[in-house]
């Protein structure tokens, strides 16, 4: 008898999914729920008006969605606005002004140009340079990737391509010296990959969507930085917290391994030959864009019309860097997410929430000195890591931090800058999506994730305490 072929019907498919999901998948939305009417109702006993109630209710519901991984980010990150909207939070041209404003746009070009860094196999070679420059053992390995890290930093603003790259290369290091998943040496490598990632970003105005995100709403909020500024306030710091979390890696760890990747670099580097001249032509498009991005606060073109031009040209006859098929390949969830976050900000705005957010705020942040404001901006950032995302926190509280400098009379920067530094201290990978990504390899145990990442948010307490504020007193962010 011949076989023969059944196709599903879509109610079939539909009851297949629901089957799929785990059994605590409605209990999660049903909390979510009712958390969600309980501070709308809650709002309503402290006597905000109405909008205030639907604002918070709103809000706390896309939170739990995203922080209970109910329904994709970039769709619940769409959809906010439009709760907003229906449910008389804001106007049209209130609730979606973030779509107009360049951030979303820096993001897409952002996408672009990491899409040409990854394509012509210029992100590889830099990686593999700086592995090949520092040399073969283990230590020098570490060192190398962060090298790495900050080389291709300004010219691939998008964390996760970033992560991606990065840990290919680790797990493909771990392979050739026979580091088994999840021992000391796999994890510290890969652990070494994200601190290759994460640190670098914190030195660049566009070094990563919560970075430039933060910026741009305390441009909304009269507060205006450009790039240049940004990096001579923040680039040093980073360099140093980078360097110094390695180092604590590597104190934590003890890797005691004698292993050598001279060999398998050397082999892997030789593989990638000559510089093409597709690479020859990104390399000097991308010096373009660190010289436009660095002098912008004397040609006036912001961050994300430079990254969207440099982007175009490299698809343009002549160049021709990238296949124009290959656009349609493009992400766009991070695009949406971080302009669907934007509409926190827009909401709170319209209803007011923002100002009340900040005179509640005001108590815990205004400590006897602007260093103490700042330490208090730094808990709050890795406290709320635990229930918000980097882009969903930065959304919720720059403005109002911004709006309680002003009243205190200092300068936001400081504290934003702060802030940014708390929500860089993971202790469970479910905070933050590149985070995850690494310990997803399988290769990092969780113990030792754990341990290494709770000595690094100690040590950048410390160092916000007796190295970066200083410096920021130095140029101007005080």
């Amino acid at each position: 008898m011949a076989a023969t072929t059944q196709t599903s019907s879509p109610i079939a498919q539909t009851v297949q999914e629901e089957a799929a999901h785990p059994r605590n998948y409605y209990f999660f939305w049903a909390l979510s729920l009712i958390i969600a009417v309980a501070c709308a109702a809650i709002s309503h006993l402290l006597g905000l008006a109405t909008d205030g109630c639907a604002f918070f209710g709103i809000t706390v519901f896309a939170i739990c969605l995203w922080g209970f991984n109910l329904l994709h980010e970039g769709l619940v990150a769409v959809m906010l606005p439009i709760g907003y909207i229906l449910t008389g939070v804001g106007t049209p041209k209130q609730v979606l002004s973030p779509w107009t404003q360049p951030m979303g746009w820096l993001i897409l070009g952002g996408l672009m140009t990491g899409l040409v860094l990854m394509h012509t196999g210029l992100a590889r070679r830099i990686a593999l340079w700086s592995l090949h420059i520092t040399g073969g053992s283990f230590v020098r390995l570490l060192w190398g990737l962060l090298l790495a890290g900050f080389i291709i930093a300004p010219l691939m603003p998008t964390a996760l391509g970033k992560g991606i790259l990065i840990s290919i290369i680790c797990m493909g290091v771990c392979d050739a010296l026979g580091f088994a998943p999840r021992t000391r040496e796999a994890s510290t490598m890969l652990m070494a990959g994200y601190i290759a990632v994460s640190g670098p970003r914190l030195g660049l105005y566009t070094g990563g969507g919560e970075v430039t995100l933060s910026m741009q709403l305390l441009a909304s909020a009269g507060v205006d930085v450009s790039w240049f500024d940004y990096f001579i306030q923040c680039y040093l710091p980073s360099v140093l917290y980078s360097a110094l979390s390695i180092a604590v890696l590597i104190l934590i760890m003890r890797p005691k391994t004698q292993a050598n990747a001279h060999d398998y670099i050397e082999e892997q580097y030789a593989k990638l030959g000559p510089m093409s001249r597709k690479e020859k032509k990104a390399t000097i498009l991308f010096i373009l864009l660190v010289v436009l991005m660095m002098t912008d606060k004397y040609h006036g073109i912001n961050t994300g019309w430079i990254m969207m031009i440099i982007g175009f040209i490299s698809f343009l006859p002549g160049f021709h860097l990238v296949d124009s098929k290959k656009f349609a390949t493009l992400n766009m969830t991070s695009v949406l997410f971080v302009v669907g976050c934007m509409s926190i900000g827009a909401g709170a705005q319209a209803t007011g929430v923002d100002v009340m957010c900040a005179e509640a705020l005001k108590p815990m942040l205004s400590g006897t000195s602007e260093l103490m404001t700042c330490v208090t901006s730094f808990l709050a950032g890795l406290g709320v890591n635990f229930l918000l995302t980097p882009v969903a926190a930065v959304s919720t509280f720059t403005v109002p931090l911004a709006q309680i400098a002003d009243t205190l009379g200092i300068s936001a920067l400081a504290p934003t800058y702060s802030l940014l530094y708390g929500l860089d201290q993971y202790i469970l990978p479910y905070e933050y999506a590149v985070f995850l990504y690494f310990f997803s390899t399988g290769y990092i145990h969780l113990k030792n994730l754990m341990l290494v990442f709770a000595a690094r948010a100690l040590l950048a307490l410390i160092l916000l305490v007796a190295v970066f504020y200083p410096f920021w007193c130095l140029t101007g962010a005080v």
